[in-house]
C-alpha cells in the first residue's frame, strides 16, 4: 500500500485534537502516518499527544510559526507518497482516504484532491466546495452552506482552489512547486499554493465520496486567536501578495483592475459605515505589500520562470468563476449561505 503522510498543524487546540485523532485510528486505509506539528501551544497539547498517542509523530516547535511554516515542517518529517494536511478541527469518515488516491490513479494530470467537507455541527450541511476567482478577483466561495445531498454537490467538480481544511497532494508534484508561502503565516496560503500546482500544468478536484467534518473556524475564528480586524488584515495582505506572484500578463491586465476598483468600493463601504478599523487594516495589509515588493517581485520572477508550464488563456477556462451581482449583496449585508449557486 502507498504510504500517506497525515500532517496535522495545532497551536493550542487540545480541545479539538482527540476527536480528530481517535477518528483517524478508525480509518479503514492502514498505511498512514500521522504527524501533529505543534506551533508551541499552550495548553497541553503536546503533553496530551504524548501522553494519548504515542504512535503519533509530534514536532514540538519553540515557536508559532503559522499554518503555514507549521505545515512546511510537517511536510520535511514526511516520507509518505502523499502528503495530506489535515486540521485539527476535523473528524474524518473510515472510508476517507480510498477515494482520493483512486482519483491521482485515474488521472496522473491531478496535482491536488480536496474532500467533501460538511459541518460537524450539521452534517447535512456542506461547507464549501471549492473556491474559484471572481471577474472582481475576490474568490467565489461555491457550495458554501449548502445542503450536502443536492446532486450538483455530489459530483466531482475541478475547482481552483481547495480548502486548506483537507487537502491531498503528491509528494513528487511538492518537490516541483514549493511548499506554502511562509510569508503568509494564515489565510490564503492554500490557494497560493493551488495556484502553483494549476501553472504547473496539474488540475485540482473536489472528491465527494471522500467526507470529513470540520468545525470551520474552530481553530482561529471560534477560539478568537484570530480577530475580524486580523482576518481582514491577513486576506487582503496574502491575496494581493498571491496575484502580484502569479498571474501571468493577461490576468494582470484584466482581473488585477477589477480586483483593485472592488477593494476600493470595500475601503468606501468600510469609511461610510464608520468601520475606521478596517479601513486602517487593510492600508496596513496594502503597505505590507509596498514594503515587501521586491521580495514578492523575486518570487514572481521564479514562479513565472521555472514553475509555469501553461498560460493564464489555458487555466482561466478551470479556475475562473464569476457569481451573480446578488452574491456580493448576500457577502456584504446579508449572508452567503442565503446564496443560490
Amino acid at each position: 500500500m502507498v504510504l500517506i503522510s497525515i500532517v496535522i498543524v495545532n497551536w493550542s487546540g487540545k480541545k479539538f485534537l482527540k476527536n480528530c485523532l481517535d477518528s483517524l485510528q478508525k480509518i479503514t486505509y492502514k498505511a498512514i502516518e500521522i504527524i501533529v506539528v505543534d506551533n508551541n501551544s499552550t495548553d497541553g497539547s503536546g503533553v496530551f499527544v504524548k501522553k494519548y498517542y504515542p504512535k503519533v509523530k509530534l514536532i514540538e516547535n519553540k515557536k508559532n510559526y503559522g499554518y503555514a511554516g507549521g505545515a512546511n515542517i510537517g511536510y520535511k518529517h514526511a516520507s509518505g507518497s502523499y502528503v495530506l494536511f489535515l486540521n485539527n478541527d476535523t473528524v474524518v469518515t473510515p472510508d476517507f482516504i480510498e477515494p482520493l488516491l483512486a482519483d491521482f490513479r485515474k488521472d496522473p494530470t491531478i496535482g491536488c484532491v480536496q474532500s467533501q467537507m460538511r459541518l460537524v455541527n450539521d452534517k447535512s450541511m456542506l461547507e464549501v466546495v471549492g473556491d474559484f476567482i471572481s471577474f472582481t478577483g475576490f474568490l467565489y466561495h461555491y457550495g458554501y452552506r449548502k445542503k450536502a445531498n443536492l446532486e450538483k454537490y455530489n459530483r466531482q467538480k475541478i475547482i481552483f482552489s481547495p480548502k486548506g481544511a483537507c487537502s491531498i497532494f503528491p509528494r513528487s508534484l511538492l518537490q516541483k512547486i514549493g511548499l506554502f508561502d511562509e510569508d503568509f503565516f494564515i489565510f490564503f496560503e492554500e490557494t497560493d499554493l493551488s495556484f502553483r500546482v494549476w501553472l504547473a500544468g496539474y488540475k485540482v478536484l473536489y472528491e465527494p465520496k471522500s467526507v470529513i467534518y470540520h468545525v470551520s473556524g474552530g481553530d482561529t475564528i471560534l477560539s478568537n486567536k484570530y480577530s475580524y480586524e486580523k482576518r481582514i488584515y491577513l486576506i487582503f495582505k496574502n491575496m494581493n501578495c498571491s496575484y502580484i506572484k502569479n498571474f501571468g500578463t493577461r490576468n494582470f491586465l484584466t482581473i488585477l483592475p477589477v480586483s483593485a476598483i472592488a477593494q476600493t468600493f470595500m475601503l468606501i463601504y468600510f469609511f461610510v459605515t464608520f468601520r475606521f478599523h478596517l479601513v486602517r487594516v487593510i492600508f496596513k495589509a496594502y503597505w505590507w505589500n509596498i514594503l515587501n515588493l521586491n521580495k514578492t517581485l523575486e518570487k514572481r520572477r521564479y514562479i513565472q520562470s521555472k514553475i509555469r508550464k501553461v498560460s493564464d488563456k489555458d487555466v482561466n477556462t478551470y479556475i475562473k468563476m464569476s457569481p451573480r451581482w446578488s452574491y456580493y449583496y448576500y457577502n456584504l449585508f446579508r449572508s452567503i449561505q442565503e446564496y443560490n449557486d
